[in-house]
């Protein structure tokens, strides 16, 4: 399919602090309101499948410094950033090159990450820069900020399916969540024939947080099958059906702009047997580069981003929910043990330097001898 260019917002708006007032607020109506907004966001990750979210509680200030650590970081030369170098041995924690892991340039794609998990996880400890304690103590806090935002909207959206507002809290208490920055290099226009800066894709787990600069590129497949661009939006972040929060940032003088909740993750989409379904999406070439104008060169500048994908415990046995399986829509997955799919998608990411297109759970390297007969997660 063609991508759809729109240089407009494309993506419903959802206010976090609305989200919350029922809990904040002593208004008598404050719980009408946040019945509203939530109903409003699950629609929106259903019918649309990402989101803009706006007044959240992730600070400016905090979004700002985690851009000039990405910036620091990446400036660093290779050797140096190899010394941390990540892969399966090490949690896939540490830096990580898709064109060095897939021994592929041709195909691989255009980007580079720094990757954590819990800093309070000794069995899968993070790798980090060396003298530099700034860095490692706002990665962690944001980190926890985020959790704490993945928590109202995973509340938010299980009372909109008749469960208690806790229901998923004990499946991801343990924080087995993923965390990066990116660098996108700067390149050309002629390198986006062959190769993406992010490959088609869904997200792996239940939400993501996702922190784009200004540059753009970011398009999500809608539901006729077109891609449409996702444009910072002023004061938003993306949410999908994974959940990713999507914000946008200008260097020099750092202004944040927008994020967004964006797709529904595998593991999410599962939760709900497809009711909010993994949404595609790829970061290719902006669409505002032009082209026609000869003063403007070949010549398209670095992007950084911040992702903060949610994930499950990873002993966490992952089945639809019993109230999202109806005559109309009856079950459609077997339990899966969700740190072992993310396992499975994250080393498929690294050999071949690109996400899969699409993901089925026969792709997994031990499929055959893993097959699960328990059933723990229900409603």
């Amino acid at each position: 399919m063609n991508p759809v260019a729109d240089a407009s917002p494309s993506l419903p708006v959802i206010d976090y602090s609305k989200l919350v007032e029922v809990k904040v607020s002593k208004d008598p109506g404050s719980s009408l309101t946040s019945q509203n907004e939530r109903q409003k966001l699950f629609a929106a990750l259903r019918d649309v499948g990402f989101v803009y979210l706006q007044n959240h509680a992730i600070s400016p200030t905090a979004q700002q410094t985690l851009f000039h650590h990405a910036k620091r970081f990446f400036a660093q030369p290779e050797s140096e950033k190899a010394k941390i170098e990540t892969g399966e041995s090490k949690a896939f924690h540490g830096w990580f090159s898709p064109q060095r892991t897939s021994g592929d340039s041709s195909k691989s794609d255009q980007k580079e990450a720094f990757d954590i998990g819990d800093d309070n996880d000794p069995t899968r400890p993070n790798q980090w820069p060396s003298n530099w304690p700034e860095f490692r103590t706002d990665m962690t806090s944001f980190f926890e900020q985020c959790h704490e935002v993945h928590l109202e909207l995973l509340s938010a959206l299980a009372e909109q399916v008749g469960l208690n507002a806790e229901f998923f809290l004990p499946y991801v208490q343990a924080k087995d969540h993923f965390f990066r920055v990116l660098h996108y290099p700067e390149t050309t226009g002629a390198s986006f024939r062959n190769r993406f800066r992010a490959s088609p894709h869904t997200d792996y787990g239940t939400l993501t947080l996702l922190f784009n600069d200004s540059h753009g590129g970011l398009q999500v497949r809608n539901k006729a099958g077109d891609f449409v661009d996702a444009p910072p939006l002023p004061g938003a972040a993306i949410v999908n059906g994974e959940i990713t929060i999507l914000c946008a940032a200008l260097f020099g003088s750092i202004s944040i702009l927008q994020h967004t909740i964006g797709p529904c993750w595998d593991l999410l989409s599962r939760w709900f047997n497809d009711t909010l379904k993994s949404t595609e999406h790829r970061v290719v070439e902006p669409t505002a580069f032009d082209k026609s104008d000869p003063e403007i060169p070949d010549v398209i500048p670095s992007r950084y981003s911040i992702a903060w994908f949610g994930h499950p415990n990873r002993d966490a046995l992952i089945e639809p929910i019993a109230s999202c399986c109806t005559s109309d829509n009856p079950r459609k997955y077997e339990p899966v043990y969700a740190g072992r799919h993310v396992v499975e998608r994250l080393a498929k990411l690294h050999k071949e330097g690109k996400n899969t297109e699409n993901w089925t759970d026969s792709m997994a390297r031990d499929h055959n001898q893993d097959a699960v007969k328990e059933v723990k997660v229900t409603a």
